[in-house]
C-alpha cells in the first residue's frame, strides 16, 4: 500500500521538472510526510489539462456518490487502487481510461514489520529530484452545498524484490512511472491495454531505501512541519 508520501519541492522545482504551471494563487505547501489519513492536498497533473499542476485531495470520491456521509466513508477506502482490479471495481473502472493523473512526489514511506515492531523506511528513485506515481482522479459535486471536490487515488501493484523485503506483510508498492512515460500515461487517447501495461513494479535497481526514525510519525507531528511556498 502507499499512504505517506513526501512533497519536499518548491513551486519552481515542480514546474521545471514536470514542465507544467502551478497557479501562483493555489495554496501549495511542501510536505515532509503527507499522510493520506489526513486528506492532504497534493500536486497532480491530470489528463484533461496536462499543462497545469493542480492541487487535489488524497482519497477519491467517485462522481456518483450521493451524499456527504457516503463521500466521507468511501474516501477513507480509496487512498489506493489496486492495479489488478482497477478496470473492474465500480469506484475506478470509469476513470482508468480518461481520468489518469501523475501524483508528484520525491519519496514515499513504507513499514517493515517484525512481530510488534514496525520500522519505517523512506524510499525514492535514485538520481531523481522528483518523480511521478500513477494515479486516477475524479470530481464530485456535493449536492447539499454545490461544492466540487477534486480527489485522487494512488495506484498500487505487487512489490518488487526490494519492496517485498520492506513491505513484508502486504508486499505492495505504488506504481512509479519513468520520466519518459509520464505523458504517455496521462494521454486519454491510448488504449486500455496500453494503459494497464504501465501498472507494473518499478525496477529495484533504480530505487533507494533507508530506515528512518519511528518518532517522526507521531500523530502530533504530521502536518505541523509544513512550510508555505
Amino acid at each position: 500500500m502507499c499512504y505517506t508520501i513526501e512533497i519536499n519541492l518548491t513551486r519552481e522545482q515542480l514546474e521545471k521538472r514536470f514542465k507544467a504551471n502551478l497557479d501562483k494563487y493555489l495554496p501549495y505547501r511542501k510536505q515532509q510526510r503527507a499522510s493520506a489519513f489526513n486528506l492532504p492536498e497534493c500536486p497532480v497533473i491530470c489528463s484533461d489539462e496536462p499543462e497545469k499542476i493542480k492541487l487535489f485531495t488524497w482519497g477519491l470520491i467517485p462522481f456518483w456518490v450521493k451524499n456527504s456521509r457516503s463521500a466521507a466513508e468511501i474516501r477513507m477506502k480509496t487512498f489506493n487502487a489496486r492495479a489488478e482490479t482497477i478496470a473492474e471495481k465500480a469506484s475506478y473502472k470509469h476513470l482508468i481510461k480518461t481520468k489518469k493523473c501523475l501524483v508528484l512526489t520525491n519519496g514515499f514511506y513504507e513499514w517493515h514489520t517484525e512481530g510488534k515492531l514496525k520500522q519505517p523506511y523512506y524510499i525514492n528513485v535514485k538520481n531523481a529530484e522528483a518523480f511521478a506515481l500513477a494515479g486516477i482522479y475524479d470530481s464530485w459535486t456535493n449536492r447539499e452545498t454545490g461544492e466540487i471536490e477534486d480527489t485522487f487515488s494512488v495506484i498500487t501493484t505487487r512489490a518488487n524484490p526490494l519492496m517485498e523485503k520492506i513491505h513484508n506483510l502486504k508486499k505492495r508498492m505504488p506504481v512509479i512511472l519513468d520520466e519518459e512515460t509520464e505523458r504517455v500515461w496521462i494521454d486519454p487517447a491510448i488504449s486500455l491495454e496500453k494503459t494497464l501495461s504501465f501498472l507494473r513494479p518499478y525496477e529495484e535497481d533504480k530505487m533507494y531505501a533507508e530506515e528512518v526514525d519511528r518518532n517522526l510519525f507521531r500523530k502530533d507531528q504530521d502536518l505541523s512541519e509544513n512550510t508555505l511556498f
